[in-house]
């Protein structure tokens, strides 16, 4: 449904053209950290997962709870853990549209993805991926409170998370206090590997660290979400 999806989109562009338009002559292209880009190439990562902790499957479910029809899902012939994976399996695919509509938005701003082709794909999916696994948090809050306001109030978690990393400079310019932060932070790695393929290109030891931080939180999340519909009013 792009009318339900295309209006989340707001938040990460906005903060995305704020930004550049606020700090772009703070950081020209010439300072370090932008290996010779502008700052939109940098702030390009934040708004990439902005764009996909907005999965809505938490919601849809809740809200099926709510006027009584997820018991019949639960009653039809089916495995309970196909109700989890269908579900995020279409808020991956509507990451992978939202995370590849911010990466066009950032390209016309001028930013460059210094891995090609085949790195900004690996961005979109991982952006992508990291949606579909945080996802799995609104999901567990809805199926153990069943309670539509509660659900959609754990998006609010994000938000410290997000900004607990180095999103606006380099991790070398935080204090030693926010540094310690986003370290101890995994949203941080994903930022890192992303922010990677665009302003370094293909570097292993940047990549590892988010896809090993994506695959852990979809196996946590997802595992916790399929033990919680399997034991569901039982």
């Amino acid at each position: 449904m792009p009318e339900a999806t295309i209006p989340t989109l707001f938040i990460p562009l906005f903060f995305l053209a704020v930004n550049i338009g606020q700090v772009s002559r703070t950081f020209p292209s010439s300072t370090p950290f932008l290996h010779g880009q502008g700052y939109v190439a940098f702030q390009l990562p934040v708004s990439l997962m902005f764009a996909v902790a907005t999965a809505t499957t938490g919601l849809a479910i809740v809200t099926e709870i709510d006027v009584g029809y997820f018991d019949k899902l639960l009653v039809a012939p089916i495995a309970r853990s196909s109700i989890i994976l269908g579900r995020l399996a279409a808020d991956f695919v509507r990451c992978l549209a939202a995370a590849f509509l911010v990466l066009m938005v950032g390209l016309a701003f001028g930013a460059r993805v210094h891995a090609g082709i085949p790195g900004a794909v690996l961005l979109v999916v991982m952006s992508a991926s990291f949606g579909t696994a945080y996802a799995g948090l609104a999901v567990l809050v809805a199926l153990k409170t069943r309670n539509v306001q509660t659900t959609q109030a754990s998006f609010i978690v994000f938000f410290p998370l997000l900004f607990l990393t180095p999103n606006f400079v380099p991790l070398d310019r935080l204090t030693s206090l926010m540094r310690t932060l986003a370290h101890i932070n995994p949203v941080t790695y994903v930022l890192q590997s992303i922010r990677s393929l665009i302003l370094r290109g293909w570097v292993l030891s940047d990549l590892w660290p988010g896809i090993l931080v994506i695959i852990l939180t979809g196996v946590v999340l997802t595992g916790l979400c399929v033990r919680a519909i399997e034991t569901y009013d039982r």
